[in-house]
């Protein structure tokens, strides 16, 4: 099986300090559990990319327990796939996703 090269644009680190913060300041915590259930995410992401295409080209993986979705697009012929975002699912699609 073939794994994947993630890259991720320099503002997923802002949408995971964002999501981080968010979810500590609901519960002690839970930051971190958020923060480690992404990693676990991009693992099972880097062995299987293929997800619903939501928009332009763009894939959406929803995590397990938080109400994030990682927005990816993937190119088969590099093997790789670039993380546009981390979003929680309670945004406006029509003013916080990728156009």
């Amino acid at each position: 099986m073939i794994n994947y090269t993630i890259i991720a644009d320099p503002k997923v680190k802002d949408d995971l300090k964002e999501a981080r913060d968010f979810l500590n300041s609901r519960r002690k915590g839970f930051g971190k559990k958020f923060l480690l259930e992404y990693k676990t995410t991009l693992k099972h992401l880097q062995k299987n990319p293929n997800f619903q295409i939501r928009y332009n080209d763009v894939h959406c993986l929803p995590m397990k327990t938080f109400r994030y979705m990682i927005h990816f697009k993937m190119d088969e012929e590099n093997k790789s796939i670039l993380i546009y975002a981390v979003l929680s699912t309670y945004l406006n699609p029509d003013k916080n996703w990728i156009k």
